[in-house]
């Protein structure tokens, strides 16, 4: 059984109660079993649920102009990593219902949930109620849990008085989404307009650059490039070339490698640089798709910048960074990392103004 934290789902459970004063005891339950289980089930026809989702989206906007459509956040917070994603303000935000519904897939298929852990979060519920911090009648509340458990819990709708009132048209998505929903939406743009497109992700170390590009590719068909696999080979590293502010990646390389094969739009192929054996080694071949990102410090070189059609900065606090760094490295690299490397890093970003020319920044 995971850890819970009853302080903050009590909290959530109040806001909701706060945010929606019409909510029975049903939709109390149906926001803790999005809590624990997410969409609840595996979806393996993404062409089916794309087509129930367009559908719901053209039945509200139908409706919108004899009903009041509520407006207001894209994503609302349910606890537990996860969020609602609200459809009915979606409309200008320029994001495409294929993207939404590959965000709902994924994250319904990546999270599982467990009964243990629903029961312990129903539990929370009659306490808010033993303690009035919720109206329901806690008799009212146990008849309904004891009924639902004998069904197996399965899966609920919404009350017809918050379906009414409330107009619910969601998806329950990983907060990750929400925290990087302008990169998707300028992504969706681009794909709209552009054959092929270029996505740069720098910034600092330890920010998510990586995990940023692996988000994505989870969402769209597309190829990742990491310019870890450039850094300069020993026979190139000349004194001229090491003073040269972001000389230590070999981006003349990467350009005639990647960045010219790309824009070839024929299958091509790249070497990676093994920083261990300090050499050349395997090869990569590459189909050309619509999508390609490239992460890591210094893809945004002076030199490469001009290609990308979209530029994303992340960066992080040096405390946080610190951390972040002591725990995946061992000593040895976590003193090269500090005496060396960032603060080449730190340079770079300075003087090259990588931040400031940036289309997106996330972090602090």
């Amino acid at each position: 059984m995971q850890y819970i934290n009853i302080n903050r789902l009590k909290d959530l459970l109040v806001k909701q109660y706060r945010l929606h004063p019409r909510m029975q005891i049903q939709d109390m339950v149906k926001l803790i079993y999005h809590n624990e289980f997410a969409g609840g089930h595996l979806i393996t026809d993404e062409m089916d649920s794309l087509k129930r989702l367009e559908e719901e989206c053209r039945a509200f906007m139908r409706h919108s102009e004899d009903r009041e459509i509520p407006s207001g956040s894209v994503f609302e917070d349910i606890g537990n990593g996860l969020c609602r994603l609200h459809l009915t303000t979606l409309q200008g935000a320029g994001i495409d219902l294929a993207t939404v519904n590959r965000l709902f897939i994924n994250t319904a298929n990546s999270v599982s949930g467990s009964i243990q852990n629903f029961e312990a979060k129903l539990e929370v519920l009659k306490q808010c109620c033993k303690d009035k911090l919720l109206p329901y009648p806690i008799d009212e509340v146990e008849s309904y849990l004891y009924d639902y458990q004998s069904q197996g819990y399965p899966p609920i709708r919404h009350s017809k008085i918050y379906r009414d009132f409330y107009l619910p048209a969601y998806r329950i998505v990983k907060a990750e989404y929400r925290d990087y929903f302008k990169v998707f939406c300028k992504i969706d743009a681009l794909i709209k307009s552009k054959d092929t497109v270029l996505v740069a992700i720098d910034g600092n170390c330890a920010a998510g650059k990586s995990t940023l590009a692996h988000l994505l590719s989870t969402v769209y068909d597309c190829n990742v490039f990491h310019m870890d696999h450039f850094f300069l080979r020993p026979e190139l590293k000349t004194e001229d070339r090491l003073k040269e502010v972001g000389g230590n990646v070999d981006y003349v390389r990467f350009q005639q490698e990647v960045i010219a094969g790309l824009q070839s739009r024929r299958e091509f192929r790249y070497q990676i640089y093994d920083c261990v054996q300090m050499a050349l080694e395997q090869y990569v071949s590459v189909l050309p798709k619509r999508l390609n990102i490239i992460e890591g410090v210094y893809s945004m070189h002076p030199a490469l910048v001009n290609n990308y059609d979209l530029k994303i900065f992340l960066q992080i606090e040096e405390k946080e960074q610190r951390l972040r760094i002591q725990k995946r490295n061992e000593t040895f690299m976590q003193k090269r990392f500090f005496s060396e490397w960032i603060p080449l890093e730190n340079q770079y970003f300075e003087e090259m103004k990588i931040r400031e020319q940036s289309d997106l920044v996330f972090g602090r």
